[in-house]
């Protein structure tokens, strides 16, 4: 616009602080959902596939067969739905917060396949699941972004809240 400019704009911290309340309960809110829909959708599509059976084949055929399991289609369906919830919390999240603490489906993916697909986790596994669960511990407490955002609705920056 023609004799327009930016203007800078100094908000309060009250307002900031009021404003990262509701972010940071939707921000969990995601991540929990992301961890959930990983979690068992990586858990059905398991359980689907081992009753399918081995698919090694050049052939698309035996894999679109799979897709008739039950468990496998569930599986796909909650994986589509980590993929929305991770795409949603990285439009407002940093990545070097999201991916830690969503990491912690890795510990309830071990936890999971050791007592519901019996599956033998050896001491080695279970320490480095350890280490990963010491990690999320520790980027949990950070604040989830740590630079301005643009507002889609114009140039005010604002902050995602921890």
């Amino acid at each position: 616009m023609l004799g327009s400019r930016r203007s800078t704009v100094t908000l309060d911290a009250g307002f900031l602080k009021n404003r990262s309340q509701p972010l940071r309960l939707k921000n969990r809110t995601v991540i929990g959902l992301l961890v959930a829909s990983n979690v068992l959708g990586n858990f059905t599509l398991s359980r689907g596939l081992h009753q399918v059976g081995r698919l090694v084949s050049l052939s698309p055929w035996p894999y679109v067969h799979a897709f008739v399991n039950p468990l496998v289609l569930l599986g796909v369906l909650l994986l589509i739905v980590w993929l929305i919830s991770q795409l949603s919390l990285l439009s407002r999240v940093d990545l070097s917060y999201v991916l830690p603490v969503t990491s912690v489906s890795y510990v309830l993916t071990a936890l999971m396949g050791e007592f519901l697909l019996h599956e033998r986790v050896s001491t080695e596994r279970w320490i480095g699941i350890g280490l990963i669960g010491l990690g999320v511990s520790l980027v949990v407490r950070t604040v989830p972004r740590t630079a301005s955002v643009l507002h889609k609705f114009g140039d005010l920056p604002y902050e995602a809240g921890p």
